[in-house]
């Protein structure tokens, strides 16, 4: 009777797990097209961040050499990066998001937890004096594990800062004092970690990395509206688009009326047999995977 009673738990047990890992609830993104990097030199890109100011996009990439925020233009299958303003700091720049509000950019420096503005006139970037000690917050400590993500909502001067992992985390500071309002994570925890945000008409979009997840927000109840996954492009099970990698790569995500951009950052790695034979890539550049916005989301 005992083994009987142990095998059922057993059985039930194995029955709650692949329950909890059943993602079938959510509907993957409609894949429109993909888009490699054209070279621009032998060192790496490493796509890390993106954002739209009008009719242009700019990019950041994460190496220390990538010292500009950059605009890119398409041309059939490519896409070009575009030296635009050049990026100055005292520190280390490890740069890992960013966006745009009132005529200025901002910037996350994940090496060294720092916040930047970048001015109009100079390279040189301002650190924002955000209040992090208040909330027992370090992240100048943090490293490899520190802020990921970046996003404003310039009409009530709010900023979300979003933290990769140990844990995940998005902390929201009042840009008019530049203090701490608040700080939360999600329920849902198909994921480990968050690489991107954006923000809009009240949610944020968060990009969870390891899940292959686009996650809507609502800001106020801090709840999951809906989710979207994009897993039959990333993590085909015929293989990733760039190996050998256990990880996800997507850091960089991008909305637009009618689209939703994902942009890999691939360390540097050659793309795979799968991603050449079934997108004609090439060679070890980055990606950026364009899917049709789904209505609503």
């Amino acid at each position: 009777m005992r083994t009987l009673t142990l095998s059922l738990a057993i059985l039930l047990s194995c029955r709650w797990f692949a329950a909890s890992q059943d993602t079938s609830a959510y509907q993957e993104l409609s894949f429109i097209s993909i888009h490699q990097m054209a070279p621009m030199d032998s060192l790496n890109f490493d796509f890390s961040g993106i954002v739209s100011k009008g009719d242009s996009i700019f990019i950041v990439a994460d190496k220390p050499w990538n010292t500009f925020l950059y605009s890119i233009t398409f041309s059939e299958k490519k896409w070009i990066a575009h030296p635009y303003r050049q990026i100055s700091s005292t520190e280390k720049l490890d740069l890992e998001a960013v966006d745009h509000c009132n005529g200025f950019f901002y910037l996350a420096n994940e090496f060294r937890g720092s916040i930047y503005r970048l001015p109009t006139s100079t390279a040189e970037v301002q650190t924002l004096p955000i209040n992090f000690k208040e909330n027992n917050l370090a992240p100048s400590t943090w490293k490899n594990a520190g802020w990921e993500g970046l996003t404003i909502d310039c009409e009530n001067q709010v900023m979300y800062l979003v933290k990769e992992r140990q844990p995940r985390n998005i902390v929201v500071v009042d840009m008019n004092r530049w203090g701490i309002l608040d700080q939360f994570d999600i329920p849902q925890t198909e994921s480990n970690d968050f690489s991107d945000a954006k923000y809009l008409n009240g949610h944020l979009y968060l990009l969870e990395r390891n899940g292959n997840y686009i996650t809507k927000v609502n800001t106020k109840t801090k709840t999951v509206v809906e989710k979207y996954h994009y897993r039959h492009i990333a993590s085909h099970p015929n293989g990733k688009l760039y190996a050998p990698e256990k990880y996800g790569m997507a850091e960089a995500l991008l909305l637009t009326d009618n689209e939703i951009w994902i942009g890999l950052d691939n360390n540097g790695l050659e793309v795979t047999d799968h991603a050449k034979d079934t997108y004609q890539l090439t060679g070890h550049t980055p990606v950026i995977i364009k899917f049709k916005r789904p209505a609503g989301f």
